[in-house]
């Protein structure tokens, strides 16, 4: 086991391992170390599985119903052991019963309620890829129906949005749109899970993929990304004025720029796209896995310690989609060693605004972080 009592004065150090800092000094943590967080955070989620095949959130009543939630846990756990699979059939199978019982007639996640949207692309995303990772061969008329529903989500000109608006190409919060033309919440997040879910259903055709790549192509500044066009308070990275100093432009960080590059190779980008390369250049520029970068350190939303799992959990996708996840091993364990609770899970006690204080959500995320750096 690591000595992380002796290790917490050089934490933030840790976080540079593999480019020196103590890494000279301290002999690199076993593998089994990050093994057995991995396994003892998916007993957990395990463990949380409702008797419906759902999981719920004890934490937040948005999330209650299992709609979103479920789907999420579900891919994360297929991903992170999926060696473990046939161990785990019969709650594999409850899972996917539930998902399949929560699309609608139209191919939606998420409407279960018919006052509360529960974040229906995001939902309709990871029940596609769960159907297509763990389904079966009747499964494909239902996730060609979910598809459907996703690929006429995508703002183009049929649904008002021409190839001038910002929004052209990508994909927002799901379900009907706001009154008085606004396209609604609209980010690179909602845009790069639906690209993945529609290329793992191998459901993306070439005039779906070019408008992404167009959005994709606006968001992109300084090799990084930035989050949004149209809800500037949900970019949490530094701000600039614009060239003609008349208004500001938003700058990348590093979780909208991971979200940037996983879009891009789900579009069919290739790895070695000069898009692809400079998203991954600035993101090797800024490496620290304990505060994204790009948000700054006193940012008073807090949104470094905010959105820390999923911080952890997107880099390690992004090493993952790079083929290079071993540098990742020693910090990540450093870090995570230290959160996990004595039940297996993790909780974020600053994510409330993005759900990371659910421990359900925060071990889900970390669970990805883990299977990452141990798919070498």
């Amino acid at each position: 086991m690591l000595q992380l009592l002796g290790l917490k004065r050089c934490l933030s150090l840790a976080m540079l391992l593999w480019l020196g800092g103590c890494s000279a000094s301290l002999p690199p943590p076993p593998l089994d170390t990050a093994q057995q967080l991995l396994d003892r955070a998916c007993r957990y989620l395990w463990s949380k599985q409702g008797d419906d095949g759902g999981w719920h959130s004890e934490t937040h009543g948005l999330l209650r119903s299992g709609q979103a939630l479920t789907p999420f846990v579900l891919h994360a756990l297929l991903e992170a052991e999926p060696q473990m699979t046939q161990q785990h059939r019969d709650k594999v199978q409850r899972a996917l019963d539930f998902i399949r019982s929560s699309v609608n007639s139209d191919g939606v996640v998420g409407l279960g309620d018919p006052d509360v949207a529960e974040y229906p692309n995001y939902a309709s995303a990871f029940a596609v890829r769960c159907l297509v990772a763990a389904g079966g061969q009747p499964d494909r008329d239902l996730i060609e129906l979910i598809c459907r529903y996703l690929k006429s989500q995508q703002f183009s000109d049929e649904r008002g949005f021409g190839r001038d608006h910002p929004v052209h190409g990508a994909w927002g919060f799901g379900g009907p749109l706001p009154l008085g033309g606004s396209p609604g919440h609209v980010d690179i997040s909602y845009t790069r899970h639906v690209l993945e879910a529609l290329h793992d259903a191998d459901a993306i055709d070439e005039e779906l993929a070019s408008r992404a790549q167009l959005f994709l192509n606006r968001m992109q500044r300084e090799g990084g990304f930035y989050f949004s066009p149209v809800v500037g308070a949900a970019n949490k990275g530094r701000t600039a004025a614009s060239e003609d100093g008349e208004g500001i432009i938003y700058l990348p960080y590093a979780t909208a720029t991971s979200e940037g590059v996983l879009a891009l190779v789900a579009s069919g980008v290739k790895l070695d796209d000069r898009r692809v390369l400079g998203a991954l250049e600035w993101l090797e520029a800024h490496p620290d896995l304990d505060h994204p970068g790009g948000i700054p350190l006193d940012h008073p939303e807090k949104w470094g310690q905010v959105l820390f799992y999923y911080h952890v959990a997107i880099r390690g996708e992004i090493a993952i989609a790079n083929g290079k996840s071993d540098y990742l091993l020693e910090p990540l364990t450093i870090l995570l060693a230290d959160r996990q609770r004595v039940d297996g899970s993790f909780v974020n006690p600053h994510g409330t605004l993005m759900k990371e204080d659910d421990p359900i959500l925060a071990t889900a995320l970390a669970i990805t972080a883990l299977g990452a750096v141990l798919s070498r």
